[in-house]
Formats: structure tokens, C-alpha cells, sequence
């Protein structure tokens, strides 16, 4: 039986922050599935920084290039990690509608498994209960206010040298967040499988904590 902690929410929910001291926790791996997805929008936006909106036809040829998870959670795409921060603001602008593609989303949901048949792990993400890994032992929805949401990315990208504008930022998140829920191909959502947790205070502590001890009590049921 799988003993994989599947972990899903909306952009800047604290997600990876949950998952992060989760995987601590227990010793496993943590695999941050927005990783991969930032990475193809980073290749796209090295190679077309004119583009301001997406393209598909030159988004398919960037998908002829490998794209793998190592451990530590260095994405390398064509064997090299990108010169473009994951974090840029024009890859906040595009990873919505590049994760919205169908043959994006196949080339990172195979990645995302061939690293799960090798280990349990921590997996985030937006379908990784629902596609990814539907018989994780524990699927938990990660939610927050979205005003928080921003704020969180607001600092996060003042701190690594490149501020924002609140509005922007919060506008950008409700966008996304439309793009996520009603894509076609795999639409964020929060099933009766999930156990659904708001992180919205400061600190993700609290939230930790339930998981690990959702996780452990399922535990004793494995046979």
C-alpha cells in the first residue's frame, strides 16, 4: 500500500511550507510538483522574453527537451538548471496557462511518478491527490485567505530582490486560481479524500502537526 502524503491547495496557500516540515518530520522526500511546472515556463520565457502571452505552438517545442526532479529539489530541464529565477515575475504570469496545457501536465505527471515508484514521498501541487497519486495514504487540501496569499508572495519576492505591487500580486493570484479551478485537464479541487486545513494564520506549525498525526494514526492501519 502507498504510504505517500499527497498535498494540494491554491498558489501561496503555504503548501510547500506545510510540506517542507511534514517531509522533515517523517524523513521523507519532498517533491514540490510547481517546481517542474515553473520550469517550462522558464524555458519558454528564456527563449521567447518577448512573449507576453502564451503561445502553444513554441510551448510544444519546448516540451521536446527532458525535464527531471533530483533531490534537494533542483529542477533540470535538458540537463542544466535555467538561468531564469522559477520565481520571476514573467514566470508568475505564465505558469498558469503553460500548467494548463494537457501535454505539460502528461510530461510532468510522468516525472512526478517514475520519483514516487522509487520512494514514499511528500508530493504538493494542485491535482496530486486527485491525478498523480490517487492512492496516497493521506490527502490533505491546503486553503488561506487570498489577501493573505499576497502578502505572503509580496515578501517572498521582496526578500530575493525583486518587489512587487500588492494589487498586482493579488490580482495575478485570483487569476491564477480561476485558470486552476477550471481548466479541463485535471482542475484543482478538494474531494471527500482530503482533509481540508486553513493555513491563513502566520506560521504553519499548527497545520504540521495535524498532518503528521493524521498520518501516523493511518499508519497503524497499514497492514
Amino acid at each position: 500500500m502507498r504510504r505517500d502524503i499527497a498535498i494540494d491547495g491554491p498558489s501561496g496557500s503555504g503548501k510547500t511550507s506545510v510540506g517542507l516540515g511534514v517531509a522533515a518530520g517523517l524523513g521523507l522526500m519532498l517533491v514540490d510538483s510547481g517546481l517542474l511546472y515553473r520550469a517550462f515556463t522558464a524555458a519558454y520565457a528564456e527563449q521567447f522574453p518577448s512573449d507576453r502571452c502564451l503561445r502553444s505552438d513554441r510551448l510544444l517545442d519546448i516540451l521536446e527537451r527532458c525535464i527531471s526532479y533530483e533531490p534537494g529539489g533542483t529542477v533540470l530541464f535538458g540537463g542544466r538548471v535555467l538561468q531564469l529565477s522559477l520565481h520571476d515575475p514573467r514566470v508568475d504570469s505564465l505558469v498558469s496557462p503553460v500548467s494548463a496545457v494537457p501535454q505539460v501536465r502528461a510530461a510532468v505527471n510522468r516525472e512526478l511518478r517514475r520519483i514516487a515508484l522509487l520512494q514514499d514521498v511528500v508530493m504538493v501541487g494542485r491535482d496530486i491527490g486527485t491525478t498523480v497519486l490517487p492512492k496516497a495514504l493521506l490527502k490533505v487540501f491546503i486553503t488561506a485567505d487570498p489577501d493573505v496569499r499576497a502578502r505572503r508572495r509580496v515578501a517572498q519576492l521582496e526578500h530575493q530582490g525583486s518587489p512587487v505591487d500588492y494589487e498586482v500580486v493579488l490580482a495575478n493570484i485570483k487569476e491564477r486560481d480561476a485558470i486552476d479551478s477550471s481548466r479541463e485537464d485535471s482542475p484543482l479541487r478538494c474531494t471527500e479524500e482530503h482533509v481540508k486545513l486553513d493555513n491563513s494564520a502566520d506560521g504553519s506549525d499548527g497545520v504540521v502537526q495535524v498532518i503528521l498525526a493524521e498520518y501516523r494514526r493511518r499508519l497503524e492501519h497499514v497492514v
